[in-house]
């Protein structure tokens, strides 16, 4: 059952009218044709290297924007967290003032606190899905992808099958599924110093992520514009909505190969699949084209496309078993508690 601790928000963009006390130390001014006047950014560090939050100021609009992964910046990693939406945004504000990047009067700490003149500009609400023994997650979302562009849907891939979007560009909602572990060792993103790091990238390696990234139009649509709407029932309504849209019917066979298809290239890749499945790469390919393919898994990744694939040593998998959030887990005990800062003063 899906519940609070298996369920978190990420990436939060929350934008506060009437912002008139200004004072951002340390702020950069903005000289950019899309920007107003005197726009202003800052960084706020965290307590950890590399998590920051950013924030912008208007100030001939008298608005300030503060965006970024405060699960992330309060823990030094955003690979589980906090779905509690009103903590998390009174968690950005009272850093970027506690931080002295940004100065609010008595009364804007008030309005803070009661949400008024605040809005939800971005939400990204997510969920991590075991991945089943015998298959790689990159193996998953390659299937992935295909289903979905059979289907019809607007599907964007990036890498070698790390990430697929659904409905990428959509200024409403959208939904992502990538492998975080790979996402985390590439960008060198988790802290050398963060607490159970290694316990937490291992976790990282049992799951893909998949995350809803819900825009303003989207958040007003669903009267979830204020932090205080987004109630873990209705987050859990929005990521149920997504996932019964992807109706999967694919499989994937475990335990067929050892072989990575991230370590295949692009253009190869369909030829692999068609081997795995048994197919008769002779009647697929031109002649030149099949013995180029032939040397280049033989040379490169030390497999015969010449004879029949193994036999595989595990049952076929279903997409709509691992795409799916009654496959969500718990982050593993003793690396997190699920509880959260429950003060709101901004002093």
């Amino acid at each position: 059952m899906l519940n609070e601790n298996k369920v978190f928000a990420d990436t939060i963009t929350t934008q506060f009218d009437q912002y008139v006390s200004g004072g951002q130390d340390g702020a950069e001014e903005v000289n950019s044709s899309s920007m107003p006047p005197r726009a202003k950014r800052v960084s706020v560090p965290g307590p950890f290297h590399g998590k920051e939050l950013n924030v912008l100021h208007l100030p001939s609009k008298a608005i300030l924007v503060i965006e970024g992964s405060v699960i992330g910046y309060n823990q030094g990693h955003n690979v589980f967290g906090s779905c509690n939406v009103p903590a998390l945004v009174r968690d950005a504000f009272k850093a970027a003032h506690r931080k002295r990047r940004v100065a609010f009067s008595a009364e804007e700490k008030r309005q803070i606190e009661n949400e008024e003149h605040l809005t939800l500009k971005r939400l990204d609400v997510g969920v991590n899905l075991e991945v089943p023994e015998g298959v790689t997650p990159t193996r998953l979302l390659v299937e992935l992808a295909h289903e979905l562009i059979d289907k019809g849907i607007d599907t964007s891939t990036y890498g070698y099958g790390e990430t697929v979007y659904r409905n990428q560009h959509s200024q409403g909602s959208s939904q992502k599924f990538y492998d975080k572990a790979k996402q985390l060792i590439d960008t060198k993103s988790l802290p050398a110093d963060l607490p159970n790091r290694e316990a937490i990238l291992n976790f990282a390696k049992t799951v893909i992520r998949s995350e809803v990234v819900l825009r303003y139009p989207k958040l007003k649509a669903m009267d979830m514009t204020k932090p205080r709407d987004c109630t873990f029932q209705t987050l859990k309504a929005e990521l149920e909505s997504a996932f019964n849209r992807l109706n999967l019917r694919g499989s994937v066979r475990a335990g067929l190969s050892g072989l990575d298809l991230r370590d295949v290239k692009h253009m190869y890749r369909t030829t692999y699949r068609c081997w795995e499945n048994g197919d008769d790469l002779t009647l697929l390919l031109e002649p030149k084209a099949y013995k180029r393919q032939v040397a280049y898994f033989a040379e490169e990744l030390g497999f015969d496309i010449t004879t029949p694939p193994p036999e595989s040593n595990g049952d076929l998998v279903q997409l709509g078993d691992v795409f799916t959030l009654t496959n969500a887990v718990t982050p593993p005990p003793g690396l997190w508690n699920g509880e959260d800062d429950a003060e709101c003063a901004l002093a």
